[in-house]
């Protein structure tokens, strides 16, 4: 497995630099410059002089393959440029706002598998029933239903109506003892997590009784029954383990899709995170923050395919690593 890892990481780099050309090409290319708005947003403070040499320290009038050269040499030096619109190192707001994502994008996660699994389950063990109905219905309902809306709809009901739930932001309490403190931040967690975790959980139970009833029909199954096995040792014992393999490999795949969908959720929420981050550094022409977050979702694309592959391979003995 270890030279399997080694393989696909290396691999990657190659993807991983034309996906850091093609980004940077993009940015470079969009409308607006981020010396121009610098200078807008204070220009006493700002001299023509200055934005000259900003202008050669960041080489903006070389070429663009030169431009990136310059850019990449920097990037895997360490230096990943200066927010033009926080005015802090970019490096320093990733290491500050990334806890924050990890923490509501994993809750989020495990938040999906941990209602989709039992509920595509059951589901499937009752085909055809009200329960399953219900569920497709649901199911539906939630896929056709917008994350913004969602999120404004919760907000208008848990936080402004019911009064239960806050609003948005991270926390409250600054001071407090350590049980107060962990139940202000859970409390502030609950509405995001759930208006990100929940729509994608519509996704996954009708892809765990979708796979569950295919392999309910197969052979082996009718095999098992015929022996007299019962439809819970059957559905245990025989069916589940084969049905959840391509399930968690979705899973994992989907990833991404937390961070992506954390852009919106994040905004809505007022949550400090990396996706709020990308949001702002975008509306901003925040050039350097833009181009880091993008390249960290694409990292983390990437590394998802690679655990997708590595998790597959453990829970099906047949896949090999040759």
């Amino acid at each position: 497995m270890g030279a399997y890892i080694v393989r696909r990481v290396a691999g990657a780099i190659p993807l991983l630099l034309l996906i850091s050309a093609i980004v940077f090409s993009l940015i470079a290319l969009a409308p607006g410059d981020p010396l121009l708005t610098m200078r807008m947003e204070n220009p006493r403070a700002v001299s023509p002089e200055a934005i000259a040499r900003l202008r050669a320290y960041y080489h903006l009038d070389d070429p663009l393959p030169v431009r990136y050269l310059y850019w990449l040499k920097s990037v895997l030096q360490g230096d990943w440029g200066y927010s033009s619109t926080y005015k802090v190192p970019v490096k320093d707001l990733v290491v500050s706002r990334m806890p924050n994502t990890l923490l509501l994008t994993v809750s989020a996660w495990l938040l999906g598998l941990l209602v989709a699994l039992p509920i595509g389950i059951i589901s499937a063990a009752r085909k055809y029933s009200i329960f399953d109905y219900g569920v497709t219905f649901a199911a539906f309902l939630a896929l056709s239903m917008p994350p913004v809306w969602f999120g404004f709809l919760t907000i208008m009901l848990f936080a402004v109506q019911l009064k239960w739930l806050p609003i948005g932001g991270v926390a409250e309490l600054t001071h407090g003892t350590a049980g107060a403190l962990l139940v202000d931040r859970i409390r502030h967690l609950i509405l995001p997590m759930t208006v990100l975790g929940l729509v994608q959980v519509a996704y996954w139970v009708r892809y765990v009784r979708t796979s569950l009833l295919e392999v309910l029909g197969m052979d082996y199954i009718r095999t098992a029954k015929a022996k007299g096995l019962g439809d819970r040792g059957v559905l245990l014992k025989h069916a589940m383990r084969n049905a959840l393999i391509p399930v968690l490999t979705i899973a994992a795949l989907d990833i991404p899709y937390f961070f992506g969908g954390a852009v919106v959720v994040e905004t809505i929420f007022s949550w400090p995170g990396m996706g709020r981050l990308m949001y702002q550094a975008v509306i901003g022409s925040d050039y350097n923050l833009a181009l880091c977050c993008l390249m960290l979702l694409a990292v983390l694309t990437i590394a998802s395919n690679l655990v997708a592959d590595v998790l597959y391979a453990v829970v099906d003995p047949r896949v090999s690593y040759s």
